[in-house]
């Protein structure tokens, strides 16, 4: 392939692996408890390069109804597609999104079409409501526990205050519990047996993790990138600004009535996307040392593309720049309408909440 190339699944209504933004998604369509197929969506991807026009986020086109027999066919002939289309010359150029966007959604659906023989289905309706993790303890199908755990800004280390990552080795010893990582950055522990649970609770008692009111509803949408020092594409902090970040950013909402109000934050420290900042409701991404650009406008299904709003702010600027906005969004805001929402509508001039 011309490029790297990342395939995801989606269950609706939940869309925690943020679907429109692979390079090739696959969004489950079920009746009566049975998977009938996927609706196919080709060509997302979220990297670019800052002064470079020619680079930019893009959502998938989502193309066609796939019967779930011939899921194998569909990725193939998409693969191909990339392999036979894709930019060989240019880093930049070679996602496949930039072939979706020059030769469009419908030349991509008949190419597929030709090249399994098969004349496909426009899309099943469908409709996401959210994306994120669960947190706390729940009950499996089979009958067995799993345990969603907070990770604040992807980084499992011990603290004076919580030694999460002496927790998880001593539960990795005792119970050899199953891990999974998240598209969230957080942790799953799965395939608990209900006889261990106590004994997972006792170990994380004692290390100072808590399994219920993991962090603000505030900090459990919120997400950074690595960034200094570990990445050496970054331009400007992420994972380990994001804390002081959402310290400031919960006292703004405390000062408008908006204590326990959820917005999806995302942070990263150059454009490459890699936190997907430009799908969230605000997003910071990395400009300079201490310099950031604001996004706003994504939503909470995170269906939507947010927008650029501030260019090259200070980090002791950013409370100046939101605190005016949060104000006008408490005062604003039709309902329950998100910021998000809130921002695409008035401060964007876009059509209003748009359908997910």
């Amino acid at each position: 392939l011309p490029r790297k190339f990342k395939v995801a699944f989606a269950v609706p209504p939940l869309n925690d692996v943020v679907v429109l933004t692979n390079d090739l998604g696959f969004i489950a369509i079920a009746e009566g408890g049975r998977l009938l197929g996927y609706n196919v969506a080709v060509g997302g991807g979220l990297g670019m390069s800052h002064g470079n026009e020619a680079t930019f986020p893009r959502l998938a086109d989502v193309l066609a109804f796939v019967p779930r027999e011939r899921l194998i066919d569909v990725a193939r002939a998409v693969l191909t597609i990339h392999r036979d289309f894709g930019d060989r010359t240019n880093r930049k150029h070679a996602r496949i999104k930039y072939v979706l966007e020059e030769k469009g959604a419908a030349w991509c659906r008949a190419e597929i079409e030709q090249r399994i023989g098969l004349k496909l289905e426009d899309p099943r309706p469908v409709r996401f409501d959210q994306q994120g993790d669960i947190f706390g303890w729940h009950a499996q199908q089979d009958g067995r526990q799993f345990l969603g755990l907070y990770i604040e800004a992807g980084r499992i280390k011990d603290t004076p205050e919580i030694r999460l990552k002496s927790a998880l080795r001593q539960i990795m010893a005792e119970f050899k519990t199953e891990m999974r990582l998240t598209p969230s950055q957080n942790l799953v522990l799965a395939n608990v047996e209900t006889a261990d649970v106590a004994g997972v609770n006792r170990i994380l008692a004692a290390h100072g993790v808590p399994v219920e009111n993991q962090g603000s509803v505030l900090r459990r949408a919120s997400m950074a990138c690595p960034a200094m020092p570990t990445c050496g594409l970054a331009l400007a902090e992420s994972e380990r600004f994001l804390p002081t970040l959402m310290d400031r950013v919960e006292g703004l909402l405390r000062e408008v009535g908006l204590a326990e109000e959820e917005i999806v934050i995302r942070m990263t420290g150059c454009p490459n996307g890699c936190a997907r900042p430009y799908m969230a409701e605000l997003g910071f991404v990395g400009k300079a040392p201490g310099k950031y650009q604001i996004y706003l406008g994504g939503n909470e299904s995170s269906t939507r593309l947010n927008q650029l709003f501030r260019e090259n702010v200070k980090e002791a600027d950013i409370a100046g720049e939101l605190r005016p906005l949060l104000a006008r969004f408490a005062q604003e805001r039709t309902g329950r309408e998100r910021f998000g929402d809130w921002c695409h509508r008035v401060v964007l001039g876009g059509p209003g909440p748009a359908a997910n």
